[in-house]
């Protein structure tokens, strides 16, 4: 699919699993109110959701009502292979959670590839076809998954996990996305924020107290080489933010927006107006191809990236 007719259409999506506040500390209606406002101001429309992230769906629902944005959810399967009516059940509650009368992309995450999900995909492509869904995508399929998905369905788009320190969408992911114009949506683009000046000469990882930290990219980390590699390419990241007068975060987020097939970065939902602000100039900023090469090579020398995307989360 052309970047003319895909419902992506700018580099920043807002992630809002953060309104979780069953993971994310409480965040109250009018504070997401006025963040959203601010997000918009700026010209960020884009937003990410799920069907299974709490009370998201249902509060981006009432504000952004009527409002010019792109809303993004996901039907996320677990279990068995589900029927026709529990898929069309959960695109119908979807639909009511966010007072919309079609749903601009889902995308779909299977758990279990050992279960065949053809018929559900075909599922998926009748609710395209009837106009409950415009655009459909995946978030961690592997390339196996993939290849097998878009026999059965118009794929669009895959959200997968990137950054300097994740790299496996490189190993067979990225290829196939760029053959198949199938775009790449990238979370954890800073690692859970550990790519970031605070944590540049940080002798070893804060306490897993934080919950996207402790539960989750802590353990990315381990897995691809430990917090040594991680100050080197903070180092590495710090020379290059230096040169252009960013800071390392909107290097590291820079550098994922320009990879080949990527159409656009995920950054989660903050409350904090410089934070948005330098989110968005990020993605406008202008790096010397050099230079993003230059922390791919050191990114290459750091870190391993073995198998596909999302082999160890799986489980």
């Amino acid at each position: 699919m052309n970047a003319e007719s895909s419902v992506i259409s700018e580099p920043l999506i807002v992630g809002c699993w953060q309104l979780d506040n069953r993971s994310w500390k409480y965040l109250s209606e009018t504070e997401v109110e006025r963040t959203l406002d601010t997000y918009l101001a700026w010209g960020v429309t884009h937003f990410d959701t799920a069907d299974i992230y709490g009370r998201s769906e249902k509060l981006l629902g009432r504000l952004l009502k009527g409002r010019d944005c792109t809303i993004l959810t996901k039907a996320v399967l677990f279990g068995n292979i589900p029927t026709a009516n529990q898929v069309r059940s959960k695109i119908e509650n979807s639909l009511r959670n966010l007072q919309r009368e079609t749903l601009d992309l889902v995308q779909i995450h299977w758990q279990n590839p050992q279960l065949d999900f053809t018929s559900t995909l075909e599922i998926f492509a009748q609710l395209v076809e009837q106009g409950k869904i415009r655009q459909l995508g995946v978030t961690n399929f592997n390339t196996p998954m993939l290849k097998k998905a878009i026999q059965f369905a118009p794929i669009t788009t895959n959200q997968v996990q990137y950054s300097l320190i994740d790299r496996r969408v490189e190993n067979s992911m990225q290829s196939l996305c760029l053959e198949k114009e199938i775009m790449l949506l990238t979370y954890g683009p800073l690692v859970g924020g550990f790519l970031a000046d605070k944590f540049r000469g940080v002798k070893s990882p804060p306490p897993e107290n934080e919950h996207a930290r402790g539960f989750y990219y802590s353990s990315v980390i381990m897995r691809h080489g430990g917090w040594s590699p991680v100050q080197e390419m903070l180092n590495a990241l710090a020379q290059v933010a230096r040169k252009y007068e960013l800071t390392i975060a909107q290097v590291a987020l820079n550098w994922v927006k320009n990879q080949p097939g990527v159409g656009a970065v995920i950054s989660g939902l903050t409350l904090e107006r410089g934070q948005i602000q330098s989110n968005i100039e990020a993605l406008q900023a202008n790096i010397d191809s050099a230079d993003l090469q230059f922390l791919s090579e050191k990114s290459a020398d750091l870190f391993k990236q073995e198998g596909d995307i999302y082999s160890y989360e799986r489980g």
